[in-house]
């Protein structure tokens, strides 16, 4: 893999200061994952991925014979700031090999799988400690995209999950829009949650990018393409012209997709092409583990209806958020009507006018007051906020619309679309 320095002269990558400082932390924790897969292992190991950035070797900071001696990383900042794009970088490269790349919000919902299926099996089992057992046995090095603890049920189980994995050697990376001292700022209970923070901080080294460029705004948004405003006659009309081109006009059927032994609906599905109403996703009790399966199975989400939403509608949004997060990890594009362009989706008292990054500038500046938090119960969900407003500005892009589906990659049909709008 090339390094840093040969994105940006391809031109791939803008040069960001800010991103080598992060660099040179991936930089010290590749190198003490080389030495320790040295130790472990005869077979040479490659060298570090940074070399052609920095110009040689960097020095090893850490004399590791056990994975349990290794700090991980934990790079917080914020939305678009690269912070996802350089811990693939690392995670491409490292030579560890159990390792595993996922976002958080889809690890916690294989915990709580785990811990189910385990407490089925023995009802006195100490369930979480053998779901910790389970994944260190099953990898050496993980990597969290998007570390965030907005449900009460993550947060009352982080500590322990990850106490008995950190014993049993783990080393874990991970991006987040929050500092350590700020997950769960605002959580029910959060007095519970508080050792996890000392725990996370002795076990990983903090980086902090404090950048002020949304990268994912550098793409220009195809207008009206993606987001179609607002709510009318016509912006259904120009949904379903664009379900036609992207199907090549076969009709769309009822279909399912199977989801831990059960059926998720689909209201019409064609040619990589699923139509849903925002009703049918986020009113009622759909989970990441829904839209993850659903994000995986079709190249493109057609979405009707979606509205502002407001204090009335917090459920409805944590869904909605968690549908793009997952709609964004495996690059399924969306095409949709709505009231309001991203900016404007979540409004309630305090809130009107404000964007994503206002709301994520406030909060960091100490805004604490009831009115401007009143669209969701902790901190952390507003920066959660922040990213689905990011994320549905880039998706609109012709470089996301372009981008390799997780699983189905580029089909033909969306390459044709994208043109003939640029045309």
């Amino acid at each position: 893999m090339a390094g840093y320095d040969i994105l940006v002269e391809d031109g791939g990558v803008s040069p960001d200061e800010k991103q080598k400082a992060a660099l040179r932390k991936f930089q010290r924790l590749h190198n003490n994952l080389v030495k320790f897969s040295k130790q472990s292992s005869s077979t040479p190991q490659q060298q570090g991925f940074l070399s052609n950035l920095f110009g040689g070797k960097s020095k090893s900071e850490t004399k590791s014979s056990n994975l349990s001696d290794i700090k991980g990383l934990y790079v917080c900042g914020g939305v678009g700031c690269g912070k996802s794009f350089l811990m693939d970088l690392f995670y491409d490269k490292v030579p560890i090999k159990k390792k595993r790349r996922v976002h958080f919000n889809s690890f916690m919902l294989d915990i709580h799988l785990r811990i189910h299926e385990i407490k089925k099996t023995d009802i006195s089992a100490d369930a979480i400690k053998t779901a910790a057992d389970q994944i260190s046995s099953e990898v050496d090095l993980l990597c969290f995209d998007e570390f965030q603890i907005t449900d009460i049920g993550d947060a009352m189980i982080v500590r322990r999950l990850f106490s008995a994995m950190y014993e049993n050697g783990l080393v874990m990376v991970a991006t987040s829009n929050r500092k350590p001292e700020e997950l769960y700022e605002g959580g029910l209970n959060r007095h519970i949650f508080i050792p996890f923070i000392k725990l996370l901080k002795d076990k990983c080294t903090t980086h902090t990018m404090e950048s002020s460029t949304d990268y994912r705004k550098e793409g220009v948004p195809i207008e009206g393409a993606v987001f179609m405003t607002p709510l009318s006659m016509s912006s259904t009309k120009k949904l379903e012209s664009t379900i036609e081109k992207l199907t090549g006009g076969e009709t769309l059927k009822p279909a399912s997709v199977r989801v831990f032994g059960r059926d998720v609906p689909v209201r019409g599905a064609a040619k990589g092409v699923a139509s849903f109403t925002f009703d049918d996703l986020c009113t009622k009790p759909m989970s990441t583990a829904d839209f993850g399966a659903i994000a995986k199975e079709f190249h493109t989400i057609a979405l009707s209806g979606i509205p502002a939403m407001t204090i009335t509608e917090r459920t409805e949004a944590r869904r909605f958020i968690y549908l793009i997060d997952e709609l964004y990890e495996n690059k399924c594009n969306i095409i949709c009507t709505a009231s309001v362009l991203p900016d404007g989706l979540f409004s309630g008292s305090g809130l009107e006018g404000l964007t994503g990054v206002d709301l994520e500038a406030a909060d960091a500046l100490g805004v604490r007051n009831a009115d401007a938090m009143s669209m969701f119960t902790g901190s952390d969900e507003v920066f959660a906020f922040g990213r689905a407003v990011s994320r549905l500005n880039e998706m609109q892009t012709r470089e996301y619309l372009l981008t390799p589906h997780s699983k189905l990659g580029v089909p033909a049909s969306v390459k044709a679309w994208v043109d003939e709008l640029e045309a």
